[in-house]
């Protein structure tokens, strides 16, 4: 397994669940890692989210990691909100900054960065030349959270939603009204059958 290994301890501890569980647990050697763009910007992200990634390695025989766009897709909504571009260039520009933390997260953990699956995992999927996104809306109403779900839906994965806090109510239906997940969100995972989360230990 090609991943980057420390003897140095993680700083964090992970909280996990479910938001959706199948019955057959048997299915559950594909997973797409969705790791929240906000977490890039914690203290000590780097052994956290390799601890992560190596116990799901261990657990799927495919790890395929999707990066959010962070602080950088943040500054593209406040320059957004403040201009007249129009909404293709600005969903160009955010797999664009997407392409960006997809590259620090591949370097920081050692993987590949590949634009599809390759067999090879984990790997870090680079999406900027790829329709990851189908008939989902290109807009702020979906990001990389519905863009996970919509290829772990493709490669008949299960999701794992890796975000800096865990989920706020229990109401899956309700949680975009939260903000935890976008808008697309509901749309995107309607097929999917494992959808789980992490976040670190409060």
């Amino acid at each position: 397994m090609n991943i980057m290994t420390s003897q140095k301890e993680s700083p964090w501890d992970w909280q996990r669940g479910w938001l959706r569980q199948s019955r057959d647990r048997s299915k559950q050697l594909r997973v797409v890692v969705k790791i929240g763009g906000s977490l890039f910007s914690t203290s000590g992200w780097q052994h956290a989210v390799q601890s992560l990634i190596t116990h799901e390695s261990l657990s799927n025989h495919s790890v395929v990691i999707l990066a959010g766009g962070g602080a950088l897709v943040d500054g593209l909504r406040v320059i957004d909100a403040n201009s007249s571009l129009p909404p293709p260039l600005m969903h160009d520009l955010a797999l664009e900054a997407m392409g960006i933390t997809a590259q620090l997260l591949a370097a920081t953990l050692k993987v590949p960065l590949a634009e599809e699956e390759t067999g090879a995992s984990p790997i870090v999927l680079d999406i900027r030349k790829r329709d990851a996104i189908g008939s989902l809306p290109h807009s702020w109403d979906t990001t990389s959270d519905s863009i996970a779900a919509a290829i772990a839906t493709s490669t008949e994965s299960a999701l794992l939603l890796v975000k800096s806090t865990p989920p706020p109510i229990d109401d899956f239906e309700c949680l975009a009204s939260t903000g935890w997940v976008d808008q697309s969100f509901q749309t995107a995972c309607i097929d999917l059958e494992d959808i789980r989360w992490a976040a670190p230990q409060q």
